[in-house]
């Protein structure tokens, strides 16, 4: 398979037990590509995490509907703000009567600021959870993440947990799930993007980042549901052990110029 040159939407299916996944590959220059996540769970009280690239928004639209009637659709769980998850928010909200969209203080601000309509927000105050006829999604902080208002959350059902950014992977073509990629080339391809999307990794406190991952191994994910990777069907353990040895047992990474030490060291 060659790597597009244009963002891509590719076939609805299944990850994990009971969600859908709504794929698309995003190509970037010189570095392969990276995969856009949205997920669907058709339950009693259907739920949408995430809402796609709006440069796709015809195709995405149409690809959520040959799944469900949006007039049913329950919940938007939004992970943060950034572009490439928030894409069709406002389209899909404006099929989708019924829909709530869940997400904290902090998102339900920057969705105003955005000029979305805030008054179908569903907040979630710290501590609470999502409540579904048949299983509960228990907000958490992922591992990493590029956006303050960044919610993850686990499914107490399915066991399937929702990563939002961490664990994404540069990728040299579309994959179906993790387990189809060559080791090194998901090793490389996590290391890379989690540098370029979580920057501060570089200079985070080693031990609790294996904290971090040591309680997210206990908590036992059957599946893995990222933004940026395919997903990994067997669990969560290798790919925190990825994160472990890039991030808390590595050397020291290269010195950021932009770095407030590093400019200061220069200006004397």
């Amino acid at each position: 398979m060659t790597t597009p040159d244009a963002p891509t939407l590719l076939d609805a299916r299944c990850a994990g037990h009971d969600w859908r996944v709504l794929p698309a590959f995003l190509p970037l220059p010189g570095m392969g590509g990276l995969a856009i996540n949205a997920f669907l769970h058709k339950g009693r009280e259907p739920v949408l995490v995430d809402t796609g690239l709006a440069a796709l928004g015809d195709d995405f639209l149409a690809a959520l509907e040959a799944e469900i009637d949006l007039a049913d659709l329950r919940w938007i769980w939004l992970s943060h703000t950034d572009a490439d998850h928030i894409g069709n928010l406002a389209r899909v909200l404006d099929r989708a009567p019924q829909a709530k969209v869940v997400t904290n203080f902090l998102g339900m601000g920057k969705m105003g600021l955005l000029g979305l309509d805030v008054s179908r927000v569903h907040l979630l105050e710290p501590g609470a959870r999502l409540k579904l006829p048949d299983r509960e999604l228990v907000p958490l902080r992922p591992p990493y993440y590029d956006a303050p208002e960044t919610l993850g959350f686990l499914d107490t059902r399915s066991r399937a947990f929702f990563a939002a950014d961490s664990f994404g992977a540069l990728l040299p073509q579309p994959a179906e799930s993790v387990e189809a990629i060559e080791p090194t080339t998901l090793r490389d391809g996590l290391v890379t993007w989690s540098a370029l999307d979580a920057p501060w990794l570089a200079t985070a406190d080693r031990d609790a980042l294996g904290r971090t991952l040591t309680a997210l191994e206990r908590l036992a994910p059957a599946t893995v549901l990222s933004g940026h990777l395919p997903v990994a069907e067997n669990g969560v353990a290798t790919l925190t052990a990825l994160v472990h040895d890039a991030w808390c047992a590595a050397p020291m990474a290269a010195v950021d110029p932009h770095a407030i030490e590093t400019v200061a060291e220069a200006l004397g």
